[in-house]
C-alpha cells in the first residue's frame, strides 16, 4: 500500500470502475487508488455488470468513469472480452482501461494490446506501481 502519497498529476476527481470477481483484490485495488489521491470509486464484480455500468454513465459526463482497472479472468464476461465491448463502442473506445493479470507471458499480454488496452498491471503488484501507471496514463 502507499499511505500519506497522493497523485500529483491527473485527475484526481475522476471516477474510477474496479472490476474484479473477487471481493478482496476488489477492496485492495480501491485502498490503493484511494491511497493515490483518487475519492470516486465504483466496484464491479464481473465483467457484465461492469459493462453496464460504463455504458449507462458514458453519455453523462459527471458521471462518467475515467477509468477501468479490470481483473482478466472472471467467470461470465472476462476482462479482455470486456476492454473488447468497451473500445467497440464509440462513447468508450478512448476510455483508460488497465488490465490487472497474473500472466505475465508475451502471448497473453499482446492478446491486451491488441484489444486496445491502456496498460496492464501483472501481480503481483505495489500501490506505488498502481500509481505510477494512473500517472502516466492520463492526461
Amino acid at each position: 500500500m502507499v499511505s500519506g502519497t497522493s497523485l500529483m498529476t491527473g485527475d484526481t476527481n475522476l471516477r474510477i470502475l474496479i472490476v474484479d470477481d473477487m471481493p478482496a483484490m476488489r477492496g485492495i485495488l480501491s485502498q490503493m487508488a484511494r491511497d493515490a489521491g483518487f475519492s470516486r470509486i465504483v466496484e464491479a464484480e464481473d465483467g457484465e455488470s461492469a459493462w453496464m455500468q460504463v455504458k449507462c454513465c458514458a453519455c453523462e459526463p459527471a458521471d462518467a468513469f475515467g477509468l477501468v482497472v479490470s481483473d482478466w479472468n472472471m467467470p461470465g464476461m472476462n476482462g479482455i472480452e470486456l476492454l473488447r465491448t468497451v473500445r467497440a463502442y464509440t462513447p468508450t473506445r478512448d476510455l483508460p482501461f488497465f488490465m490487472v493479470t497474473g500472466e505475465g507471458d508475451h502471448a497473453h499480454l499482446s492478446d491486451a494490446v491488441e484489444a486496445g488496452v491502456t496498460d496492464y498491471i501483472v501481480k503481483p503488484f505495489t500501490g506505488t506501481q498502481l500509481r505510477d501507471k494512473i500517472a502516466k496514463a492520463l492526461p
